[in-house]
């Protein structure tokens, strides 16, 4: 649709999604062999700047307003061209959203970085033919990725995230 914010539905998407299924807002602890679940969801997004890749942390997403988020993603990816990042601003990520859609890709073989437990990636926004109540119609489409470590999540709360946030980025609202 004309006029929506990409990125800020995505993260709005990636919070309920780590609401409905909490196993992959989670890091793990190695030491101690278990998963540490996080209640507030920090999401690191991946950040291509001319210095190389950045993934500063939009915090609290699952609580924060629409405006909110976009604000925070536009003043850290100001501070991530600038380089002027804080430490603070690198660290803490729960769950990290990577969009290799900027530079042409579909779908991608994500990198979990310890200790979180799971990466979304998103690909081109592409037109494609779907069927919709029996008829064929070209839809703009996203495509989705999802890494997660198989030590701390299960194929069954993998997917359970996934259709909340394909759930969430239809809708219309």
């Amino acid at each position: 649709r004309e006029g929506v914010d990409v990125a800020a539905r995505l993260v709005r998407a990636i919070g309920v999604a780590c609401r409905a299924e909490p196993a992959l807002n989670a890091w793990l602890d190695g030491a101690r062999e278990a998963r540490v679940l996080h209640e507030c969801v920090d999401l690191g997004i991946a950040m291509e700047t001319d210095e190389g890749l950045f993934a500063p942390v939009v915090r609290d997403i699952g609580r924060a307003p629409a405006s909110r988020i976009r604000a925070d993603i536009d003043r850290l990816a100001r501070a991530a061209r600038a380089r002027t990042l804080e430490p603070d601003d690198l660290r803490g990520a729960t769950i990290t959203l990577s969009n290799f859609g900027t530079f042409g890709g579909c779908h991608a073989t994500l990198v979990i970085v310890p200790p979180q437990v799971a990466i979304v990636g998103t690909g081109r926004i592409e037109p494609r033919v779907v069927a919709h109540d029996g008829r064929a119609l070209v839809r703009a489409t996203l495509p989705l990725s999802l890494g997660f470590d198989h030590r701390a999540v299960t194929g069954a709360e993998a997917t359970r995230f996934l259709a909340a946030l394909r759930a969430d980025l239809a809708r219309t609202d």
